[in-house]
């Protein structure tokens, strides 16, 4: 069973640089609400809670939560991965262009980039 992770909360709020404060202005939810909850002393927050705090420190509740084994699927903090992660999913090109690039030599991944570099100026 999951359970909220007030260590995985404070890594988050560290990681992009927000405050109790800052938190609470931005979700509308009282400072005090907020320290409980980062604090661990509010095992139960709210759903809406949560999903306000997600929103501002752009991630997903998932995030939040400490399982006692692993979820079977993908976990990740920084939701820009995730969201790359479920575009090469989406892609069938990006997805092929993924599994050729991870078998490729050391070199070969050095050329390819090189070349992914020169378009990208373009």
């Amino acid at each position: 069973m999951p359970r909220l992770s007030k260590e995985r909360l404070n890594e988050l709020k560290r990681s992009r640089n927000y405050t109790s404060k800052k938190i609470a202005d931005e979700t509308g939810i009282p400072k005090s609400t907020i320290e409980k909850i980062f604090g661990g002393f509010n095992k139960n927050p709210t759903i809406d809670s949560l999903q306000k705090i997600a929103k501002v420190l752009d991630c997903s509740i998932d995030d939040f939560l400490e399982y006692d084994t692993e979820p079977s699927t993908p976990f990740y903090i920084d939701r820009s991965i995730t969201k790359l992660a479920q575009e090469l999913c989406d892609n069938i090109n990006l997805k092929k262009l993924m599994n050729i690039a991870k078998n490729l030599s050391k070199e070969d991944l050095e050329l390819l980039t090189f070349i992914a570099d020169r378009f990208n100026k373009n």
